[in-house]
C-alpha cells in the first residue's frame, strides 16, 4: 500500500462554527463549504478542504484522511485491509457524498479514530481573497500528531499495514513519513488517547515569524517557538487555539527520498537551535507546554484497544 500524502484532518467541537471562526478570521484558513453544523475549511493548495470541523460534546481528533493514488489503489487496499484481523473497517470502499467527493473507505485506528483512505476528491479551484483575510495563509496541513496509550499498536497500524517509513525516534515520539515530508503523522507515547497538536505549513520561514507577530497582534502568544526542530529541520511556531487544542505554523520541512532515509534516534543532548531568531527557550517545551499538548483525555471509542 502506498499512501500518497495526509489530506486533512477531523476535529470536533461543541461550537463548530465558533472555533472556525478562530480558523478562518484568524488562523487563514477559508471556508468551503458548511454541511449543517460541519464547518470545513481549504488551505491555498490544492486540497478541496483540510480541516474539518463537525458537531460533538467533547474536543477531540476524530480523524484524519489519507491520500491514495486512484479508485484501483483504494480497492486493492481494501482486500489488504480486509484480510487483517486486526484492522477493522468501518465503512467499505464507495463514492462518498462529503464535500469533496471521492472514493474511499474508512478503519478505525487502535484508539477508535477514524482513517479516511480515499482518492479521486474534487480538487480546489483558485483561493478567493474575501476583505479582510488574514495575512498568513497556510497551503496545506503538513503533519498530525497523536498521543496514544496503543502507541505499539498504533506504529504496527502505520508501518505495516498502511506502509508508513520511520523518519525518526525520540525516547517518546516517532515521526512517519508516507512521501518525501520528513513526517506526515507523528505517535506520542502517552497515557491516553488525545490530540498532541494539528501543523498547517506555510511557504516560508518568513511567513512563520510573520504569522508568530500575526497572532501575538491578536492575543495569541507562542506557547514554544518560533524555533526549528532537529527532527525534519522545519520551522515552527505553536499556538493554544481558543477551544485548547494546540496548532502549529510549520515551513521549510525536510525532504528525504525513501533511498536516503536514515532514521535516528534522538536524545535531548543531540538537540541545537538552528537560527539565529530561534530563542534559546524553544529548544525545548516547556513543562506547561506538555502539558498542553498531553491534551484532554479523549472519551472511549468502539474499536479501542
Amino acid at each position: 500500500m502506498r499512501i500518497t500524502h495526509l489530506r486533512g484532518v477531523e476535529l470536533t467541537d461543541p461550537a463548530p462554527h465558533e472555533i472556525a471562526g478562530f480558523y478562518e478570521q484568524i488562523w487563514g484558513l477559508q471556508r468551503v463549504v458548511t454541511g449543517g453544523e460541519s464547518v470545513y475549511l481549504r488551505g491555498t493548495g490544492p486540497e478541496h478542504h483540510i480541516l474539518s470541523i463537525h458537531p460533538g460534546a467533547q474536543t477531540t481528533v476524530r480523524g484524519y484522511r489519507l491520500g491514495l493514488a486512484d479508485r484501483a489503489a483504494v480497492d486493492d487496499a481494501a482486500a489488504e485491509l480486509g484480510a487483517r484481523s486486526e484492522v477493522r473497517i468501518v465503512s467499505a470502499p464507495g463514492l462518498l457524498d462529503s464535500p469533496g467527493g471521492g472514493y474511499g473507505l474508512r478503519i478505525t485506528d487502535p484508539d477508535g479514530r477514524e482513517i479516511e483512505l480515499l482518492a479521486e476528491m474534487a480538487q480546489a479551484g483558485e483561493p478567493g481573497a474575501p476583505p479582510g483575510r488574514p495575512p498568513i495563509q497556510p497551503t496545506k496541513v503538513s503533519h498530525v500528531v497523536l498521543n496514544s496509550p496503543n502507541a505499539d499498536a498504533y506504529l504496527q497500524l502505520l508501518i505495516e499495514v498502511l506502509g508508513f517509513r520511520v523518519a525518526d525516534e525520540t525516547e517518546h515520539m516517532v515521526f512517519l513519513k508516507c512521501n518525501l515530508d520528513h513526517h506526515s503523522v507523528a505517535i506520542a507515547r502517552a497515557p491516553h488517547a488525545s490530540l498532541n497538536h494539528v501543523a498547517f505549513e506555510v511557504p516560508t520561514v518568513e511567513e512563520v515569524l510573520a504569522g508568530v507577530e500575526h497572532l501575538r497582534a491578536h492575543g495569541f502568544e507562542t506557547i514554544w517557538g518560533p524555533g526549528r526542530h532537529p527532527q525534519g529541520m522545519n520551522a515552527f511556531g505553536y499556538f493554544l487555539a481558543p477551544n485548547g487544542q494546540v496548532v502549529e505554523y510549520t515551513a521549510e520541512v525536510e525532504q528525504i527520498p525513501d533511498d536516503q532515509l536514515a532514521p535516528r534516534f534522538w536524545v535531548p543532548e543531540d538537540y541545537e537551535v538552528y537560527d539565529d531568531w530561534a530563542d534559546i527557550s524553544s529548544l525545548r517545551p516547556t513543562p506547561e507546554t506538555r502539558t498542553l499538548m498531553r491534551g484532554v483525555p479523549e472519551a472511549a471509542r468502539h474499536g479501542a484497544s
